[in-house]
């Protein structure tokens, strides 16, 4: 590999980045062997296809080793929510395993996609499996102590990698050289009863002409419930919210005449509430292993293989009280019937937590595999061709357990103690009834597949005045596949509600060319180096079409200390599979309508169901972007480094529905929208001539579902189609120092984010809205991100402080404050193999910022955290 010469200084600070490093042509982390200049070699992998030279004009984020066991995290997602450019930075990432997903998928600058991912994420420079329902990447099965480091490049990289790499790329690079063995083990303690630990460990070893790496992980995690947090508020009447309690309770209540009567004295005066998060996992109950290896061989003078495979699985339960809550109808047919009057039916809001337990348990399994062989050949002395295989394999499950509907409508109307169900106090219920409404299974299983071919050559081509110029070229053939399978019913006998089956393939040809115009031999005043990467993809889908991305980078140092960068591309995210394979049809949405124009009149409108139209149009997509860049990296001393970037992603075409629909009368006023719904339709066929005959779910025709629920009062179009807009740009800041005092040596950094312009179009022609300030869709989007950390190390000690800083939001005419927080990190040397660690999250067990919403805060936080390490080598 190509070395290129660096100063000292610059070498050292790049050691001392900390957690937002910009980087240009200086490698993430070095060791220094003399006080004069070094030749040091390039290490970053990410960004280029072209060894031997850092990516062109790109600002690299980059996290080396030493930074991700300070940062004292366990995986991968852990790691990444440190970083400010991160859409889940200072924030637990949500819980959505309600949705059978207990991940988020990492979304730089927060721009995602529906089923799929707008930011590549990549392990050792390829594509992971997806895992899950969704076309969603699962980076924190990769634990934090098996990575060498960490890049990331906040800009477009289509015209390198292709799909998906629209806001950036990710690439977690493994350990790939070890000497003996490693053990860490981490146990960490939070709110309540919440605590975790971690084991990791490997064992390296090398022959003459081969390398051995192989390491393991296994972590264990209780759930963290909502009663564990005090910031989390369900009764905000006192701020002018809504109550979000539940009435489901035990006791429960009964509802007459729009009259809460609490049991079980039947008080008007006393209605029961409980808590709809107390009992919810907060954090899902968790069991993860991991295992990886990584293999190097020379097998001839100019032939090596290089093998990276590792296996994955994770076993996950959540805690869910709305599985075992419920509302109905009783009359006095029912033995246990009581009534508030001298009516002869009521409606009965009560829980099964008596009989039950205070939460449904509901166990998920994901579980992916990954080979990854690749050949290296050394065609001349300059020019090598290399050849990989990429496999991985995922299946997961998501059992969602809850009451059996039919099974409880008949305990309600049975009129014998022995088979009647008392809602009143379901203790009394005799237990074989209560065995067959605790009886109903939804399932949702998936498999995903990802094969890849890939054959890239790159060397020299020819000395100009500035240097060797060289080019990389390559193709690749990738096919995906996507299988899920929904089920429903009772436990022992559930009935298949869908099945989706969809693959594709992908061809592509690639390259990239760099140039040296100014160099060492023919630097000037004012140009010490110019270098220049133009680089190009062009990619054929077989459903979705093709996809051609260019893209220019630009380095320019116009003194020894100033570098100024600059980029400009296209890149595209391809419409993910399990978007495409959704079905068309129509569905049942709401047997009411409480989503209703201004207008409406509340009877009889509210009394007719909702309807909507599902899956995704015909004709889909890609994606596409037009990204820049352009910034600068100043060496103002000897020990302090400055950096400014600034950035622009414009995002059109984005695949999304018209969410408008669910947030209230403003969509029934934007004349934009006309097209996806109808109000009040007079029969089926003026509904099918609206939008077209499709099957109808659950049942036979649009017409039987009619003639069951009446024809409804609005039906609205939420089929995926390319329909929206982004347009963001902003400044990436960084500010890293070092320095000896009297207590040792000192090291400082700061780096940030802020979001200039965020506008979103969600429908075509209905022009941009301001997200900084009206929020997206709900959501609070905070402009400024920024995190500082000051650290010193003396003798065998090393102490560190880290802020995280959220900057403030607004949605619309609300105010969400900004969210600080402060970490701290110590270590202690026993020995050159030997160490160990401590850390607080949160020292002083902030709160995360009030909004008025359910739960009472803007995003989640797990609270003080506390956790300690132990390492050792051998």
């Amino acid at each position: 590999m190509m070395k290129t010469t660096m100063p000292l200084h610059k070498l050292s600070l790049a050691v001392i980045a900390g957690l937002s490093v910009s980087m240009s042509a200086t490698a993430i982390a070095q060791d220094t062997q003399t006080e004069d200049e070094e030749d040091v070699e390039v290490i970053s992998v990410t960004g280029t296809l072209i060894e031997g030279v850092n990516p062109v004009g790109s600002n690299v984020i980059g996290l080396n080793q030493e930074k991700i066991i300070e940062q004292g995290v366990t995986s991968a997602t852990d790691l990444l929510r440190r970083i400010p450019q991160m859409a889940d930075f200072n924030a637990v990432p949500e819980n959505t395993l309600t949705a059978s997903i207990p991940f988020e998928p990492p979304q730089i600058r927060g721009i995602g996609g529906l089923s799929g991912m707008a930011t590549l994420v990549m392990l050792g420079g390829n594509r992971l499996v997806p895992v899950g329902p969704m076309n969603w990447v699962d980076s924190s099965m990769i634990p934090a102590s098996l990575l060498e480091r960490v890049e990331v490049i906040p800009d477009g990289g289509s015209s390198i990698y292709g799909s998906d790499a629209v806001a950036g790329v990710i690439n977690f690079i493994p350990k790939k050289d070890m000497e003996g063995g490693e053990v860490s083990v981490q146990y960490g303690m939070g709110a309540g009863d919440y605590d975790r630990i971690d084991i990791s460990g490997g064992f390296g070893t090398s022959w003459d002409k081969g390398t051995l790496v192989t390491a393991f992980s296994y972590g264990d995690r209780s759930p963290m419930y909502g009663k564990d947090q005090d910031f989390i508020k369900e009764d905000l009447t006192g701020v002018g919210g809504a109550d979000y309690r539940s009435t489901s309770c035990t006791p429960g209540n009964i509802l007459l005449d729009n009259t809460l009567y609490g049991l079980p004295g039947v008080d008007a005066s006393s209605p029961n509430y409980c808590s709809t998060y107390d009992d919810q996992s907060y954090y899902p109950e968790e069991e993860r292993y991991s295992l990886f290896a990584n293999l190097t061989q020379e097998l001839s003078s100019r032939l090596s293989l290089d093998v990276l495979a590792y296996y994955s699985r994770r076993e996950a339960t959540d805690y869910d009280p709305s599985d075992i809550r419920a509302s109905a109808t009783i009359t006095s047919d029912n033995p246990y019937f009581i009534a508030v009057g001298d009516e002869t039916s009521n409606t009965v809001s009560f829980s099964y937590a008596d009989v039950w337990g205070s939460a449904g348990a509901n166990p998920s399994m994901y579980e992916q595999w990954q080979v990854t062989p690749t050949l290296t050949y050394q065609l001349t002395d300059t020019w090598k061709v290399k050849g990989t295989v990429n496999y991985g394999k995922s299946t997961s499950y998501y059992h969602d357990y809850s009451i059996n509907a039919n099974a409880q409508l008949a305990a309600l109307s049975a009129s014998t103690t022995e088979t009647a169900l008392n809602p009143y106090d379901v203790s009394q219920t005799s237990a074989s009834v209560l065995s067959g409404i605790n009886n109903w299974l939804d399932d949702t299983s998936t498999d995903q597949d990802l094969t890849e071919f890939k054959v890239i050559a790159n060397g020299d081509m020819f000395e100009i005045a500035g240097g060797m110029m060289r080019a990389a070229v390559g193709s690749e053939y990738r096919e995906e596949s996507f299988y899920q399978s929904v089920t429903a019913g009772e436990v022992g006998n559930p009935s298949t509600s869908s099945v989706r089956d969809i693959d594709r393939n992908v061809k592509s040809v690639f390259g990239e060319i760099y140039i040296p115009i100014v160099g060492d031999d023919n630097m000037m005043p004012g140009i010490q180096h110019l270098d220049v990467s133009i680089s190009g993809r062009y990619d054929k889908y077989n459903d979705v079409g093709s996809s051609s991305n260019p893209k220019i980078a630009v380095t320019w140092n116009p003194t020894e200390d100033v570098t100024v960068r600059g980029t400009w591309g296209t890149s595209f995210h391809a419409p993910a599979l399990a978007d495409l394979a959704a079905p068309l049809q129509y569905e049942l949405f709401l047997p009411i309508s409480p989503l209703r124009s201004s207008d409406s009149p509340f009877f009889p409108d509210f009394f007719k169901p909702s309807f909507t139209l599902g899956g995704a149009s015909e004709g889909i997509k890609p994606e596409t972007a037009e990204t820049m860049s352009l910034g600068t990296d100043w060496y103002v001393t000897d020990s302090t480094k400055v950096s400014l970037t600034y950035w622009s992603i414009a995002y059109e075409d984005r695949l999304d529905q018209n969410a408008g629909f669910f947030f209230g009368p403003a969509y029934y006023d934007a004349e934009v929208n006309e097209d996806y719904y109808i109000v009040n339709p007079t029969s089926v066929e003026e509904i099918i001539a609206k939008f077209g005959d499709f099957p109808t779910q659950g049942y036979e025709s649009l017409q039987a579902m009619v003639d069951i629920y009446g024809l409804p009062y609005v039906v609205s179009d939420q089929r995926k189609s390319n329909m929206g807009a982004y347009e963001v740009d902003g400044l990436d800041y960084s500010v890293q120092w070092f320095g000896d005092i009297d207590l040792g040596e000192l090291d400082f950094s700061l780096s940030g984010t802020y979001i200039m312009n965020r506008d979103k179009e969600n429908v075509k022609g209905a022009g941009f809205n301001d997200t900084l300030a009206l929020g997206d869709f709900n959501e609070a989007i905070s402009a400024f991100n920024s995190v500082a950390t000051l650290g010193l190390r003396r003798d065998d000690w090393y102490f560190s402080g880290t802020i995280y800083y959220r900057g403030s939001a607004d949605v619309a005419e609300e105010h969400i404050d900004s969210y600080t927080t402060l970490s701290l990190f110590a270590s202690y040397d026993f020995s050159m193999d030997t160490q160990v660690t401590f850390n607080v999250d949160n020292v002083t067990d902030e709160d995360p910022p009030f909004r008025n919403i359910d739960e009472g805060v803007a995003y989640k936080s797990m609270g003080r955290f506390l956790s300690v390490g132990f390492r050792t080598r051998f």
